[in-house]
């Protein structure tokens, strides 16, 4: 090859630089590194012999002289040195070097263990006990906060360092209280955050978890909000909402929970900016009058709202975690909400994205799921068709072709367009997974298919009557074991009605949208009843 005849500009030019970097070739005297890096210095300058040999010649002559006496890589003799840890260490390797390298840098382990993990113990105890004494009064002395939020969070490292989760937590939550009395609003924020994270990790109780990941957060929150920075504030009051849900593999969403998540929404987006206000369930908000709901808000309140919208950087991604979530325990009003106000916080930044346009088929996909196609038309036809950058997106086309699709009751088109093999892969693909199989439920009711309830919860509640039947056949004269059984079945009745199943609301939701199926089909044809018998699955 004849490039391996060339030499660089840089390295015929740079003898000055090569001595001072790295010293002579043979220095016998000098810095380690110096004498050591000779391999490193004839990669990065190239050898000394050819630098000598074609400096002597003129310009004309600087490349074919350079292109003979200079030795390949594989002869090149390397260098020795008079270090007898040079001598015996290996090879220098023959690729120039690739820079920082995070394999390079040592590991730290997370935990302690012997006798290092006994003295880190005892070191923490010793801030703890500083800590506890700057917050004393005394005579000549009064509580010093800050000098105590230092020493509670050294402990706190220690613990950490230990491995003590409960400790850290504790005395990170002691640090965070004394900077807020102090005013270290942001470093407080901070230790309440990491208070959050370990009681996720802990091994206590689940409720007692979500109790405090929802406290410490929600404090994170507030701090965050003293200090100036209401998108940091409002991304606590989510992650405190999303709390309510660890370590939750149910089907129903506690009203606690869902209350929570509806706040963080208006946290980020006050409800009179957002198109679907009207389908939040719980809550009242800040910017409506509670006693006239209906009344349209005023220029100033309008103005205002603008002014608490929050304009950070990818503000619109913690709402898209609660949307995911609410689809996830069928919660499609508030995910609709949701999904809302992710759309008008990227309309207010005026750039078009993909963001916004997937947004958009999401919206038009709770629609359907909430068994309103005519809905879902109409905003796709005023709102998302206004915006040209969604005439030419896929997105655009998934959207139409599902509700026209539910609109004329035609299941072959609706199959055909949430195909993962059909023309809209790519849209399907590019949608978040839980909007995914939330696609695969749709009907041409237009209603999202919900999960059945365990059958088996039905048949542990009576069992116990027919063993005792069972047990028994000798007592059926007795008036006594005649009348009692239908009373207890009411009084059963009684209690579930007054605490509502939403367990059997989904089950007699279900019946009742497959009794209108069959309604419909009867005016069918044979190929339409078999397609609504699979649609029905």
């Amino acid at each position: 090859h004849h490039y391996n005849n060339f030499t660089m500009s840089y390295k015929n030019n740079t003898n000055a630089n090569r001595d001072d970097l790295f010293g002579p070739p043979k220095a016998p005297s000098g810095p380690k590194h110096k004498r050591e890096n000779a391999a490193n210095r004839d990669a990065l300058f190239g050898g000394v012999e050819s630098k000598k040999k074609g400096g002597s010649k003129s310009s004309s002559s600087k490349g074919s002289s350079s292109s003979k006496t200079r030795p390949s890589s594989s002869s090149r003799p390397k260098p020795s040195t008079t270090s007898s840890a040079a001598a015996s260490a290996p090879p220098a390797p023959t690729t120039t070097a690739k820079g920082y390298s995070r394999e390079a840098k040592p590991k730290i382990t997370s935990t302690l263990s012997g006798s290092a993990k006994i003295s880190k113990l005892k070191e923490a105890e010793d801030f703890r006990d500083k800590a506890t004494k700057a917050m004393q009064r005394g005579v000549f002395t009064r509580p010093d906060p800050v000098t105590a939020a230092n020493y509670y969070k050294r402990a706190a490292d220690a613990y950490g360092l230990c491995g003590e989760n409960r400790l850290e937590r504790l005395h990170r939550v002691a640090s965070a209280d004394c900077q807020m009395g102090n005013g270290s609003y942001s470093s407080a924020a901070s230790e309440y955050m990491k208070a959050g994270a370990l009681v996720r990790e802990s091994d206590e109780d689940l409720e007692r978890r979500r109790k405090e990941g929802w406290k410490f957060y929600n404090d994170a929150g507030k701090a965050w909000e003293k200090s100036g920075a209401p998108g940091k504030a409002a991304n606590c009051q989510v992650l405190s909402a999303l709390a309510w849900t660890w370590d939750d593999d149910s089907t129903l969403l506690t009203k606690q929970a869902l209350t929570s998540l509806e706040e963080s929404i208006e946290a980020h987006l006050p409800d009179i900016l957002n198109e679907y206000a009207l389908y939040r369930q719980t809550g009242v908000s800040k910017y409506v009058d509670p006693g006239n709901k209906n009344s349209k808000p005023s220029k100033e309140t309008i103005n205002m709202a603008n002014e608490q919208r929050v304009k950070t950087a990818y503000a619109h991604e913690p709402i898209q975690e609660v949307t995911h979530a609410l689809i996830h325990y069928g919660e499609y009003q508030s995910a609709l909400y949701s999904s809302g106000a992710v759309s008008a916080m990227l309309e207010a930044d005026g750039i078009a994205t993909l963001t916004l346009s997937r947004n958009y088929v999401t919206e038009t996909i709770l629609a359907l799921a909430m068994g309103d196609p005519v809905m879902a038309e109409q905003q796709f036809l005023n709102r998302h068709v206004q915006k040209t950058h969604y005439l030419t997106s896929r997105e655009c086309k998934l959207a139409e072709d599902l509700f026209r699709a539910v609109l004329s009751r035609d299941v072959e088109g609706l199959d055909e367009a949430r195909s993962p093999a059909g023309s809209n892969k790519n849209a399907m693909a590019s949608l978040h997974a839980s909007t995914r199989g939330l696609v695969q439920t749709l009907r041409i009711s237009g209603a999202a298919r919900r999960r059945v309830a365990d059958p088996a919860k039905k048949i542990k509640k009576k069992a116990p009557v027919v063993a005792a039947a069972a047990a028994s056949p000798d007592d059926s004269d007795d008036s006594s074991a005649e009348v009692k059984p239908p009373q207890d079945d009411d009084h059963d009745d009684d209690e579930e009605d007054d605490d509502v199943d939403p367990e059997k609301l989904d089950n007699e939701l279900d019946d009742l949208m497959a009794g209108l199926d069959e309604l419909d089909a009867l005016g069918d044809s044979d190929d339409d009843l078999d397609d609504d018998d699979i649609d029905l699955r």
